[in-house]
């Protein structure tokens, strides 16, 4: 997250963590809350899904992380 500092990125919370059936070994399936906010106007939608996109693809670069859908 520092590598892409996504704008408008005020907090991220790690909420849920599992490992177990249905999860590969040696991996595990995280979940986190994101939350973006500007102090000055209301964002949109499509600022908010550009910035998130930039930072899920860090995450899968650098990571070889996947995301659940």
């Amino acid at each position: 997250m520092k590598q892409v500092k996504p704008a408008n990125l005020e907090a991220v919370e790690l909420f849920d963590v599992f490992r177990g059936k249905n999860v590969p070994t040696g991996q595990k399936s995280v979940a986190y809350a994101f939350t973006y906010r500007s102090a000055e106007r209301t964002l949109t939608d499509a600022e908010v899904n550009a910035a998130h996109e930039k930072l899920v693809a860090q995450f899968k670069q650098s990571l070889g992380a996947t995301v659940r859908e």
